[in-house]
């Protein structure tokens, strides 16, 4: 459609230059154009998405604009009151794509940026960002069960200990809680708490006199020792000393199968010294664990409360973790530890980037539902289940109408929730070396 941006009749103008001896020059006449061509005129089209600041991570679908964002760019400008991220949406609509661009390779072209990523795909035998990382000039750590892979022990002070105290002892006794509900199905009660800390806190003893780190097998000994009498006060007496024995041997058993079976060669020594958080990529490879069990959950748990201390004690850098499929995180006993660290992701420096599917599924009363609706930035992807769109539509208070569009977005588009602005339609981009690293279609065809 053509339209004409000004009339073709001449109209006088007061001239910049001959205006002040009072003359005037005529207009110049106007111009044909286009629908098209004029929505430039358009303020409220032709403005930009967001701020330059930060990365691109694509286009936005009404303006045709370079879309920029970054959690640690936008949170230092205050535009998002949390660094932390959720992706949701369907297999196969684009997810994987984005984080391994704009929150893995991307990210690393800042100076004083690391990235760690749980990663939990398998790809042709390994963990889907085992190449990237070789690419990038690192090495994944790969976790098996049987003792092929590597270890992490959950008594190593490197992982719990504290910056403001140097005391390790609360950090590993959450994480070991988390292990004997695992290990039993069913939460710790006050005779269990009691005697996991007198064991605990008996094995911190053994191994520090053997000068050595203690390690689980530490605590799984001490809980067959004889109770303390100290610890029970004036109520000494047969039937609390039997209670606190039969607590400790419950535990004791449920522990020593779980080491044996669902957890074997993962927990029951030192760390591997090839577990580091040093490199600028780290890559832990869990996609060899079974996808049911307590294996996964638990590794994560143990990596992110990892992560969380060393940034307490180690400031100037800026990290971003990364759970590609981040149930492990959102539900289950390392939940509520999870919530806790990424409460402490403002003040070290940590954002934590989850991706997600079917959160229809979650509970009202979840941890993962503060986890979603906290985070700052939130990237929607095609929803095939209209209740995984309504529920998007609910968690960030967008539009009703937006329930078809998440069920119809082509592979590769998104809704990006900024905090409290409006979402943007996002088309995100790669470059051509980016397909081909993040491309995870290889075991579907031979001949690529």
């Amino acid at each position: 459609m053509t339209v004409q941006l000004a009339p073709k009749a001449w109209r006088w103008r007061r001239s910049p230059l001959l205006g002040r001896l009072g003359l005037y020059a005529p207009r110049s006449p106007g111009i044909p154009s286009t629908t098209r061509q004029a929505e430039v005129l358009c303020t409220a089209i032709s403005a930009p998405p967001t701020t330059v600041e930060g990365l691109v991570n694509g286009i936005d679908l009404t303006t045709g604009q370079p879309v920029y964002h970054d959690p640690f760019t936008a949170y230092e400008n205050k535009i998002v009151s949390s660094p932390n991220v959720v992706v949701l949406g369907d297999l196969g609509k684009g997810k994987s794509s984005l984080i391994k661009t704009v929150f893995v390779v991307r990210q690393l072209t800042f100076r004083k940026r690391r990235v760690v990523v749980a990663d939990r795909k398998d790809q042709g035998g390994e963990g889907e960002f085992s190449e990237i990382c070789r690419q990038l000039g690192g090495k994944p750590v790969r976790f098996e069960l049987g003792g092929a892979g590597s270890r992490l022990n959950l008594l190593d002070p490197v992982i719990n200990v504290s910056a403001a105290t140097n005391n390790h002892v609360a950090g590993q006794l959450q994480l070991l809680r988390a292990v004997v509900q695992t290990a039993s199905g069913r939460p710790v009660d006050s005779w269990q708490g009691a005697a996991l800390r007198a064991a605990h806190l008996h094995a911190l003893r053994v191994a520090e006199a053997d000068r050595r780190t203690p390690v689980l097998e530490d605590v799984v000994r001490a809980l067959g020792e004889a109770p303390p009498t100290d610890r029970f006060g004036g109520l000494d007496s047969p039937n609390a000393r039997e209670t606190w024995a039969e607590a400790a041997l419950t535990m004791r058993f449920d522990l020593e199968r779980l080491l044996g079976d669902d957890l074997a060669g993962l927990f029951d020594g030192p760390t591997s010294k090839d577990v580091v958080l040093s490199e600028r990529l780290t890559s832990f490879d869990l996609s060899q664990l079974p996808a049911d069990g307590p294996a996964i959950p638990l590794v994560m748990t143990v990596l992110n409360t990892w992560l969380t201390n060393l940034l307490r004690r180690r400031r100037g850098w800026l990290t971003t973790f990364v759970a590609e499929e981040g149930w492990h995180l959102a539900e289950g006993v390392g939940a509520r530890i999870f919530q806790r660290n990424s409460k402490l992701s403002r003040g070290i420096g940590l954002a934590n980037v989850v991706a997600l599917h079917h959160v229809s599924d979650i509970p009202v009363d979840s941890p993962a539902v503060s986890m979603l609706t906290e985070a700052g930035t939130a990237y929607l992807y095609a929803q095939g289940r209209e209740a995984d769109a309504q529920r998007c539509v609910d968690l960030y208070s967008l539009p009703s109408h937006l329930v078809g569009d998440l069920m119809t977005l082509p592979q590769g588009m998104c809704l990006l929730k900024i905090d409290a602005a409006a979402p943007l339609a996002m088309q995100h981009l790669r470059s051509r070396w980016e397909v081909a690293i993040t491309d995870t279609d290889n075991a579907m065809n031979p001949y690529r």
